[in-house]
This record gives structure tokens, C-alpha cells and sequence, in this order.
């Protein structure tokens, strides 16, 4: 699967990064408008370290390594397989419901609207998120090698953290994303949409657990590095409401004040 997806992920970045090139000239913007600036980097890691989606499943591979609870776990997983029923059924699975996720994201991307700025066409939306998938990728494979933790299945020492669940929660959190950018759109629909993604990326990582090739600390750990870099890409590159800026002054006859609001 690794293989053949990175393949046609790198066709795709190549594509749009051509498409991204004409749009650009065509707008009048340069290569220094894509980059963000350093205050911008530091609300980015912020807001990403403090999402939600990225410290419980944290919490909860800590709360799994207590007293040999992931191992127990692992082995009822694969012994009862009770949502797959069957370890080949769940790998499949993981393969399936990770293609869900590269879908959701791309599919959603393309449903933004496209606006003037830099970031803001189709194309570049595209080719940015599936850069994310591609640092996550690339950042999972790096921990695999310092971890050096041995599969359930003993098939290898690469077990630590899982990449289906790092990339599928990477691209169904950049899907959740994009669906709050979609306009039009009713609170029932965007969390129909958003429980969608999520459940797809769940499932992923679950099935890795009962398919014998992870712990549940791998997935959940996965799935936590997965959200930061989604988030982290996300708030950093693209359009967000804003980042406000409060500021109050005191003079002899008068009080002032001022919001700045930096997008």
C-alpha cells in the first residue's frame, strides 16, 4: 500500500505544484507571500500542542502502558477480533479506511472556495495538505527508527508509533478543516461530516491493533502526531478567523483601546 500511495501522492503534489505556479503569477504573488511569519509558526505549534485531538490520545497511551495494559489489550484484540472478525479482514481494513481519509481530505479541499491570497486556490490547498501527509509520514518513519519496538507480530521492530493512524488522523483532521471552511453549510452537516472523517481515521488505526501489527499506545500515539501536524500545517499556511490582538492605553484624560486582528 505504502508504495503505491506515496506514488500517486507524488504525482499529485508535482501537479498542483505546477497549477500552483500559473496561479500565483497570474495573482501577482510572490514566493516570500507563502511563507509565514515567525509569530505565526509559534500560534500554529501552540494551538496545535493544546488541540484536544492531540493530547488525550496522548493521555490515553500513557494510561494503556499502566500495568501491561497495552500488551492485554493487543492480545484480546487479535485473539477475539470483535469489529474485523478476522486479522486478515482487519489489514485490509486498515488499507481500505485509510483511503477514505486520503479521499475525505482531497475531496473536501476541492470543495473550499477559492479565494485571492496566497494559499487560498484549490491547487495550493491540495498540494499543502498532502505535504502534511507527507511530514507526518516522514516524521513517523523517523520515531519508528528511534523507538525500535518490536511488532505484536514480532514481524519487525518498527512498530512505534503506527503510520495508518498517524496519517489517517492527519488527513481526517485536514478534512474536519476544510469542512469549516466550506460556507453554506449547517451545524448538523459539518459534525455528520466531521464524525465521518474521524471514524474513518479510528477505524484505521484500530484495525491495525487487531490485524497484530500494533500496540494500542502505537495508534493512539500515531493518532495524536497525526492531529499536531494537521493542525500545526494548517493554522500555520492557511487562512484561519484571525489571531487577536488586544491593546489598552491609559492617558491623563482618556482610556483607549485596540484590537488588532493579524490573518
Amino acid at each position: 500500500m505504502n508504495e503505491r500511495v506515496s506514488s500517486t501522492v507524488l504525482t499529485v503534489v508535482i501537479g498542483t505544484s505546477v497549477l500552483t505556479g500559473c496561479a500565483s503569477s497570474k495573482r501577482g504573488l510572490e514566493l516570500h507571500d507563502y511563507w509565514p511569519s515567525g509569530e505565526r509558526w509559534k500560534h500554529a505549534a501552540s494551538r496545535a500542542l493544546k488541540d484536544r485531538g492531540t493530547w488525550i490520545p496522548l493521555a490515553g497511551a500513557a494510561v494503556v502502558s499502566v500495568d501491561d495494559w497495552d500488551r492485554e489489550i493487543s492480545d484480546w484484540a487479535v485473539e477475539n477480533t470483535p469489529v474485523f472478525g478476522s486479522g486478515e479482514n482487519a489489514r485490509q481494513a486498515s488499507d481500505t479506511f485509510w483511503i477514505a481519509t486520503q479521499l475525505s481530505m482531497a475531496g473536501t479541499a476541492l470543495a473550499v472556495p477559492d479565494g485571492n491570497g496566497p494559499r487560498q486556490r484549490k491547487p495550493e490547498r491540495l498540494l499543502l495538505e498532502e505535504f502534511s501527509v507527507l511530514l507526518t509520514a516522514g516524521t513517523t518513519s523517523a520515531i519508528k527508527s528511534l523507538a525500535d519496538r518490536e511488532r505484536p507480530d514480532a514481524s519487525n521492530d518498527r512498530s512505534l508509533p503506527s503510520g495508518h493512524a498517524s496519517q489517517s488522523f492527519t488527513m481526517a483532521r485536514m478534512a474536519c478543516l476544510n469542512v469549516d471552511d466550506l460556507p453554506g453549510l449547517s451545524r448538523g452537516w459539518r459534525l455528520t461530516f466531521k464524525t465521518t472523517f474521524t471514524t474513518f481515521a479510528a477505524a484505521a488505526a484500530w484495525s491495525r491493533v487487531e490485524g497484530g501489527k500494533h500496540y494500542p499506545s502505537d495508534v493512539l500515539i500515531g493518532a495524536a502526531l497525526g492531529n499536531f501536524v494537521a493542525v500545526f500545517v494548517h493554522d500555520a499556511f492557511l487562512p484561519v478567523d484571525s489571531m487577536v490582538r488586544f491593546h489598552a492605553s491609559l492617558g491623563r484624560t482618556e482610556l483607549s483601546f485596540s484590537v488588532g486582528l493579524t490573518f
